[in-house]
């Protein structure tokens, strides 16, 4: 089964890939399209909307299919729309080719993620989201790589699309692994088999699981921690260069912030081994939490970038051990629509609220920004709060009644054999 993590990892690299292209091939494409610089925002607008769809309705198809089969078709349906941006000849074409590429993308990180939940170990889940920032890296990497060549941004593409394909017969190979995972119930070879399995388990509508407790503010959660991250992402240079820092430190301290994050998510990998993830979740959100409140201090112009490396290390278990954690909150019957419903969350929160803070930074100060991610971090906590509260009380309410019921049981069973003993004791003097 060693083959198939590495496949999995793998996966998760080709992941990572399409995802920085666009912003960093932006500038060329848009003059060689001949297209307006902020003709970029309705792109993504497109191909996050094919994600959100693609990922709600993701658990039904997730039953028909099999994890490894849809990861594969996924995976050939972005290599496709890859090839379709390398050869688009306008931006309305490109903007046809951004439907496949959301769908696909959606697909296949509902799907990812779902697995590595139910059957790999936490660990493995921080790792694998590290790897989606390795494949993150080497995105742009393969464009500055095509333009030495003199393959330009469409070159880059190609590149995508060959490196996906080369991953979906990967995948073609190691599809009987996936079936023998899901049908053993994990990697291990001493797994029982379990029979709630999320691919064999009845299914419910997306309105029936929004029923379930705590699955609403589970979607909550992932948007406030996705409004949290891409603001960070997106304006932390923007309020470097207006405390006066040099536009190319600004974009450096960015290049910083996913280095921290995916250094960060190694790190807890060795740390979920001891650590719970509720643990890990609420030590980012701490340390999220204090880099906003040096942020917001009036300290010296060099301990700004410094707070924006603790906001990446703070961000960087969160959100794989909120995934991670789905199965125990809510069944692993239930997970895939669970984390269809959170990362629709997660999409939702990463389109609305970085421009949202935008137009409130046009109409009054940049200088906003520490306190737009105090908010978030503070709705952040309260959901995560809420939502244990809600999970681990309301759902767990009758297993919680029997264990309380056979730990009385155990007392009084406790307090009868001393009394037996006390009374022999006494017949024996």
């Amino acid at each position: 089964m060693i083959f198939l993590l590495v496949v999995i990892y793998v996966a998760f690299i080709g992941l990572g890939l399409p995802d920085t292209i666009l912003g960093a091939a932006w500038p060329l494409m848009h003059l060689d399209l001949k297209t307006p610089v902020s003709a970029a925002g309705v792109l993504s607008i497109i191909a996050s909307l094919g994600t959100i769809v693609s990922s709600l309705c993701t658990p039904k198809v997730l039953r028909i299919f099999g994890t490894g089969k849809l990861v594969a078709y996924s995976i050939a349906l972005t290599a496709i729309a890859s090839i379709g941006y390398g050869f688009a000849d306008s931006f309305n074409v490109l903007c046809l080719w951004a439907i496949p590429m959301g769908i696909g993308a959606g697909a296949v990180d509902v799907a990812m993620n779902n697995f590595a939940a139910v059957y790999l170990e936490s660990k493995h889940t921080n790792w694998l989201h590290a790897s989606w920032g390795i494949g993150a890296t080497l995105g742009p990497s393969l464009l500055s790589l095509s333009i030495l060549t003199g393959g330009g941004w469409r070159g880059a593409y190609e590149y995508v699309a060959a490196a996906l394909a080369a991953i979906f017969v990967l995948i073609l190979i190691s599809l009987p692994l996936w079936k023998k995972t899901e049908a053993r119930g994990g990697l291990s070879e001493n797994v029982t088999i379990q029979a709630k399995s999320p691919v064999n388990a009845p299914h419910i509508s997306i309105r029936e699981a929004l029923r379930v407790p705590g699955m609403k503010l589970s979607f909550f959660t992932f948007f406030f921690y996705s409004a949290l991250e891409i603001s960070t992402s997106l304006w932390c240079g923007t309020y470097l260069t207006a405390c006066g820092f040099k536009p190319e430190t600004g974009a450096l301290c960015v290049s910083l912030m996913f280095a921290s994050v995916m250094i960060g998510r190694i790190a807890s990998g060795f740390f979920a081994i001891k650590f719970t993830d509720h643990r890990l979740i609420y030590a980012g959100i701490f340390i999220v939490s204090a880099g906003c409140l040096v942020l917001s201090l009036p300290l010296p112009l060099w301990m700004q970038p410094v707070c924006i490396c603790l906001l990446g290390l703070g961000c960087a278990p969160v959100y794989p051990s909120l995934i991670h954690a789905t199965p125990a909150r809510f069944g692993e019957s239930l997970s895939s629509q669970a984390i269809s419903i959170q990362l629709a969350g997660s999409y939702v929160g990463s389109i609305l609220m970085p421009p949202a803070f935008g137009l409130v930074a046009t109409k009054f100060t940049v200088h906003l920004w520490p306190i737009s991610l105090s908010i978030f971090v503070g709705l952040l906590l309260l959901c995560v709060c809420l939502l244990d509260y809600v999970t681990y009380k309301k759902l767990n309410k009758s297993y919680a009644r029997e264990r309380v019921f056979d730990i009385l049981h155990e007392v009084s069973m406790e307090s009868v054999k001393r009394e037996r003993l006390k009374r022999k004791r006494k017949k024996k003097r």
